[in-house]
């Protein structure tokens, strides 16, 4: 009797191609495991196109190094945060990085850089290599705590770019070249996220017609200037963003004055808003923002500090008719277990389709504050109150918004 013919290694004689789309779709942690499949997987990942280098937090700068040196085939995504272990030499690193990527795009080039230096080397403290500047293909670009150099010249933007995340970045030098535009360009972005840019100047930039999700902590927004009447500019940088569905807001520490907001968020559906109640200017923002926002549907303010300077009377002369038409959902995450439940009973009697107040945790300055909310009047017919022990945290490193529309999901 013939031996039966050997089992046919099915993962081996697959397809060049069909290989390739494997590696593409696992993790770099498993791609680079594949290798102890068989001989016909041995270092396939180091030449494949289109492989995405996301390294998770924690992983040290030389393993970057030698992904990179050894990796020699096109890159689609680069992620990468800096450990606080592992600081001593990263700036060299990432410069050489960011040529390498550069260099290496591939077919397509690479989509998507993100570089967060944050956790080891502090804010503001690594220059960005101008090689950034040659990655045409870029859809989606996060960095954190870079200084931005002048544009190379005649540089047009990343014409691709649809998410865009800055957050604690400055200039090499300072001049009078509008750098956050020029990295714009014409920008067709869908989520956008901008923390603690400076100087004053480049808080101006174009229109963002394609903009669903912003991201925009403008708590130390610079005023120097420009006219006080409005809000130094504030209202006209805002303005940028009223065709957005969802917006996250760190409203501005400053003093400024406001009376009222001149265009509509017709598009609104959730707003998420870092305020407090002890300066009148940021209940009067809060306002004008709610009444242009028909059609808002989700509210969430974060208390940054203790306090109410305005009485009940002054607070519902400030809700006008027809306000909030369709909001169903407020969260109050409250500032050190105080809670304005002045503005709480404010909205439990005029929002009509209200379902769920909720707040993070009961006030110990308050006997029964949910006995008193429930005993004021309500609009809703089917309104809950709800005490928690912990509201989801609001936080401006919103990745989610880079996830609705990531280069990986529209392959």
């Amino acid at each position: 009797m013939d031996p039966p013919p050997p089992p046919v290694d099915r993962l081996s004689n697959l397809p060049d191609a069909q290989l390739d789309d494997i590696l593409n779709r696992l993790t770099l942690r498993d791609a680079v495991r594949t290798s102890a499949i068989s001989r016909a997987w041995r270092r396939r990942w180091e030449s494949v196109h289109g492989l995405a280098l996301s390294f998770p937090d924690g992983t040290p700068c030389s393993a970057v190094d030698s992904i990179l040196l050894r990796h020699i085939g096109g890159v689609s995504r680069f992620a990468f945060t800096l450990h606080a272990a592992d600081s001593s030499s990263a700036d060299p690193r990432v410069d050489d990085w960011l040529v390498a990527l550069s260099r290496r795009g591939g077919r397509v080039g690479v989509e998507s850089i993100s570089i967060n230096l944050q956790a080891a080397k502090g804010f503001f403290s690594t220059p960005l290599h101008s090689s950034i500047f040659s990655c045409a293909r870029l859809v989606s670009l996060n960095l954190h705590s870079f200084s931005i150099p002048p544009l190379p010249v005649g540089f047009a933007g990343f014409p691709l770019l649809r998410e865009l995340y800055l957050s604690h970045i400055v200039y090499t030098i300072d001049d009078d070249e509008n750098r956050l535009q020029g990295f714009m360009g014409r920008p067709c972005f869908v989520s956008f996220i901008l923390m603690r840019w400076t100087p004053p100047y480049d808080w101006r930039f174009g229109e963002l017609p394609c903009l669903q999700y912003a991201s925009i902590d403008v708590a130390e927004y610079m005023q120097h200037g420009l006219p006080v009447e409005d809000g130094y500019g504030f209202l006209e940088f805002l303005a940028r963003f009223s065709q957005v569905r969802e917006l996250i807001l760190n409203s501005p520490t400053y003093t400024f004055r406001i009376h009222g907001v001149p265009f509509t968020f017709h598009n609104l559906k959730s707003l998420e808003l870092w305020t407090q109640f002890n300066f009148m200017h940021h209940i009067l923002l809060m306002f004008s923002i709610l009444r242009t926002s028909p059609n808002l549907e989700i509210l969430k303010i974060k208390l940054r500090r203790q306090g109410m300077i305005a009485n009940p009377e002054f607070l519902n002369a400030q809700w006008t008719d027809g306000m909030c038409p369709n909001l169903q959902v407020v969260q109050i995450t409250s500032a050190e277990g105080w809670l304005p439940l002045s503005f709480m009973k404010l909205i439990l009697s005029k929002v009509s389709l209200l379902r769920t107040l909720s707040v993070d945790e009961c006030p110990a300055s308050q006997d029964d504050p949910l006995n008193e909310l429930l005993n004021c009047t309500i609009a809703s017919a089917q309104a809950q109150v709800l005490f928690k022990d912990k509201l989801d945290e609001i936080n401006f490193d919103r990745t989610k918004f880079a996830e609705k529309d990531s280069p990986k999901e529209r392959a």
